[in-house]
């Protein structure tokens, strides 16, 4: 019997995401935990993204908490979304990150992902302090990704989890990248026996200076923070994605619908709105997310209710696409 076209593991792959991250409400700990020291982490060099060679083990793992995951710069579906829930907990970590805890992110593809490319895309992704893309020769990478328990044979079967380990202790950990954020720090925050150590630490202070979402007794809501809130914010500016504030005053609800479901279509026919996001985003694509019709409706929704706007009415004539405010359109965009 032949393997699963790539469309719909994809829509099994979103799934299972999705599913994690509700999962991910469940105690913090993902997978079992494993020891790992100096003898087993590999020492091979690395490239980072600003040109710098670094070896693996002495310095980027040795006596640090790290977070480390691989990724495709290239992929336009799974790993955008990954990558941008790293820059979600980048930022809820704070003035840890390059302190304490430092993230990892190793190419899969070294041959297309060189330090410039890897670059263009730490910054789509505004990467900050102690976050690290690499890449090296195939034969280093190999090694390290076979270590680490990346066995996947190609872009559609790679992992898309992390690992969180302590250099200075050996503990490893498996983690879903897609678990509630709170709870994702935590797996990240107690690598250091000095904080889950710490008398009288509850659990919830991973969530300690987070901003939530505010709640709504909405199926959409839950879906925006899955699939939309790593890339978009509304109302707090630019994220990865345009901030979507008032997109359902700027788009036709016929459009939304079309874009949410199938960005990628969109861009390919040349569309004029879908082609001046894509410029104005050039580094990261929104990826076809594998959404229904319902869970479209869900968003537009919540979206609605967020902003108090409902999307404007159906263009009447061809220049519905010229865009009267003067900046580039803002619609659903780059997750």
């Amino acid at each position: 019997m032949h393997t699963l076209g790539f469309t719909m593991r994809r829509r099994i792959v979103i799934l299972a995401l999705l599913l994690s991250t509700v999962l991910g409400w469940l105690p913090a700990s993902s997978a079992l935990a494993t020891s790992w020291g100096e003898g087993y982490i590999p020492n091979v060099p690395l490239v980072a993204q600003d040109g710098r060679t670094v070896r693996l083990y002495d310095d980027l793992i040795k006596n640090k908490i790290v977070l480390v995951n691989f990724i495709y710069a290239g992929c336009k579906e799974v790993c955008p979304l990954v990558t941008a829930r790293m820059a979600q907990l980048h930022q809820k970590l704070g003035d840890r990150m390059g302190r304490d805890i430092f993230f990892y992110s190793i190419s899969l593809d070294p041959e297309h992902d060189t330090p410039a490319v890897l670059k263009a895309h730490a910054q789509a992704f505004h990467a900050g302090p102690g976050w690290l893309f690499l890449t090296g020769t195939p034969e280093d990478i190999a090694v390290v990704r076979y270590k680490l328990g990346e066995r996947g044979k190609g872009l559609a079967d790679h992992r898309n989890d992390a690992m969180a380990g302590n250099g200075a202790t050996g503990e490893w950990e498996r983690t879903s990248l897609f678990m509630d954020l709170g709870q994702l720090a935590l797996v990240v925050l107690n690598m250091d026996p000095a904080f889950r150590d710490q008398p009288g630490v509850m659990p919830g202070a991973a969530y300690a200076g987070m901003t939530p979402t505010p709640y709504v007794n909405q199926p959409g809501q839950a879906l925006f923070v899955k699939t939309c809130a790593s890339c978009h914010t509304i109302g707090r500016g630019d994220l990865v994605g345009p901030d979507l504030q008032g997109v359902l005053g700027r788009r036709n609800r016929a459009w939304l619908e079309q874009f949410i479901q199938s960005p990628g279509a969109m861009r390919a026919k040349q569309d004029p709105t879908a082609t001046a996001l894509a410029a104005r985003f050039p580094n990261i694509s929104m990826p076809n997310l594998g959404l229904s019709p319902t869970d479209v409706e869900d968003l537009l929704a919540y979206l609605e209710f967020r902003t108090g706007q409902t999307a404007a009415p159906a263009p009447s004539d061809a220049g519905s696409h010229q865009h009267t405010s003067g900046h580039e359109p803002a619609a659903l965009s780059k997750p």
